[in-house]
C-alpha cells in the first residue's frame, strides 16, 4: 500500500472509532506505526520534478480543473486555451497535460472517507448519448459522499441553476438525507467569478438552511 494511501486509511478508520490495534492488526504493521501516522497532519504525496516555467505554466490551475470537467478531452482544452491567448501548438499541449494526468490518475486512487453524514462531494461531468435518431451531448450531475463513497448519478441535458438544484433534492431523496456540507469543484453552477486559479464555494445553506445528517 503507497504512503499517502496508507495515511488516508488510517485516519479513516480513525475517525470512525476503530480502534489503533485493530487498524495496525488488518493492515500487518504495527500499533508503532499507526501511531506515528496518525501524528501526521496531511499525508505525504507524490511530488513532481519542478518544470521550467513554459508557455503552459501559467494555465496549468485552469487545465487540472477541466481535464477532470472535460473527460481529459485535450482537443476541447486546447481551443478553450487558444481563445485565452495561449499561442503554442497543439502537440507541446499534450506533451504537457500528460503527466498532470498521471498525476491525477495516482490520485485518483487513494481512498478518502469521512465520518457518516460529515460531507458530499458535487460535480458535473460529460458524455454523449442516443435519443431517439439524435447523437447529443449529455450532463452528469455527480454525488459522492465522503463516507464509504456512495454515489448518485442524474443524467440531464443542460446544467442551469434550476436543473443543478432538483438535482440536488434527488441525491438527498436516493440518501435520504442530507450531509453536513458539500464541496463544489469550480463548478459553473456555484462560481460566481472566476480568476482561472481554481475556486471552491459551498452552496449548502441555500438547499437547506438547518440541514439533517443521514445515518
Amino acid at each position: 500500500m503507497a504512503k499517502a494511501e496508507l495515511w488516508h486509511e488510517i485516519h479513516s478508520r480513525f475517525r470512525l472509532k476503530e480502534p489503533k490495534r485493530s487498524i495496525a492488526r488488518s493492515l500487518g504493521i504495527s500499533v508503532q506505526t499507526v501511531r506515528r501516522i496518525l501524528r501526521q497532519s496531511e499525508s505525504r504525496k507524490y511530488e513532481r520534478k519542478r518544470k521550467r516555467k513554459t508557455l503552459l505554466s501559467d494555465y496549468e490551475g485552469y487545465i487540472r480543473k477541466r481535464l477532470v470537467a472535460l473527460g481529459y478531452c485535450a482537443q476541447d482544452i486546447f481551443e478553450e486555451l487558444q481563445e485565452m491567448g495561449y499561442q503554442g501548438s497543439y502537440e507541446t499541449f499534450k506533451r504537457y497535460i500528460q503527466p498532470l494526468w498521471e498525476e491525477d490518475q495516482r490520485e485518483a486512487t487513494l481512498r478518502f472517507e469521512t465520518p457518516p453524514g460529515k460531507q458530499a462531494q458535487v460535480d458535473w461531468d460529460q458524455c454523449w448519448m442516443q435519443i431517439g435518431a439524435k447523437h447529443v451531448k449529455g450532463h452528469l450531475f455527480v454525488t459522492t459522499l465522503g463516507y464509504r463513497r456512495r454515489l448518485f448519478v442524474q443524467a440531464t441535458l443542460d446544467e442551469r441553476l434550476a436543473t443543478f438544484l432538483e438535482c440536488h433534492l434527488g441525491a438527498f431523496d436516493h440518501f435520504g438525507g442530507v450531509p453536513l456540507e458539500i464541496l463544489y469543484d469550480n463548478t459553473k453552477s456555484v462560481v460566481v467569478e472566476r480568476d482561472f486559479k481554481g475556486c471552491h464555494q459551498e452552496l449548502s445553506h441555500l438547499l437547506h438552511p438547518n440541514p439533517t445528517p443521514y445515518r
